[in-house]
């Protein structure tokens, strides 16, 4: 379909792979990427290629897919509605945490996780909001997430949604040992700073990658430099579709 309406198709290194490519165009080169998959195919595909100022379509497989825009059988509306310069260009705020000891930076469109070594154990952190010490925490951790990882893990653990065209930082708990211990919304302009307690704190960005923080280290997180541009067929797509995807949970 796509050499139908004069596009060139291109192919990410495994998929080339999977089908027996030895010669192809390279994905990084592409002006839209169709992810077929769920929400952690989409995760992926947007770390490997967000610097690259691709647009993204997701194209949902799996059970969920809080962030696939469409499914197999409107791909040939996208593309008609791509060559009539048709579609609308949905940008998606994410998130960078630095480590203060060693300077390492990780990136993340979903969700930043801040958990124990041990899932058993409690652990203790202060976060900081342009700092000053906003909440000190005693948990299984702390998710802090961006409006489009709201409807993610941040949302399991009790934390609002937020509309993904709203530009925030979100700070949930996980199983806090407090009653008044609830999600803090900040601005899109805030630095929020995470400061382990005695004990070392385990780092995730997106769930796909660890990190070790010293108990004499602390998180500085804030919005990244780089956004992840979706592209979808209308303006008005999130609530009724959230409504769709909550009421199939609910069917799990």
């Amino acid at each position: 379909m796509i050499e139908q309406t004069g596009g060139k198709v291109c192919y990410d290194p495994e998929t080339a792979a999977a089908l027996g490519l030895k010669s192809y165009d390279d994905a990084a080169d592409c002006d839209i990427l169709f992810v077929v998959g769920g929400d952690g195919t989409i995760l992926r595909a947007v770390h490997r290629y967000v610097r690259r100022g691709i647009r993204f379509v997701g194209v949902n497989c799996g059970h969920l897919g809080f962030m696939s825009e469409t499914g197999l059988d409107e791909v040939e509306g996208f593309l008609e509605a791509a060559e009539a310069g048709r579609l609308v260009v949905d940008e998606r705020m994410m998130l960078e945490a630095r480590l203060s000891g060693s300077g390492e930076r990780f990136l993340a469109l979903n969700d930043l996780v801040l958990s124990g070594q041990e899932r058993t154990k409690c652990v203790y952190m202060d976060l900081l909001i342009g700092g000053v010490l906003a909440q000190k925490y005693s948990g299984d951790g702390l998710i802090v997430a961006t409006a489009t990882g709201s409807t993610a893990y941040s949302l399991s653990a009790g934390g609002p949604i937020v509309a993904p065209n709203v530009s925030c930082i979100l700070a949930t708990p996980l199983c806090p040992h407090s009653l008044h211990s609830r999600s803090i919304v900040a601005g899109p302009d805030d630095k929020l700073t995470v400061r382990p307690v005695s004990e070392p704190l385990h780092l995730s960005a997106d769930g796909r990658r660890g990190r070790l923080v010293r108990a004499d280290e602390q998180v500085e997180i804030q919005c990244a430099p780089v956004r992840a541009q979706f592209v979808r067929l209308r303006e008005d797509s999130f609530f009724p579709a959230l409504q769709a995807k909550l009421a199939q949970w609910g069917r799990q």
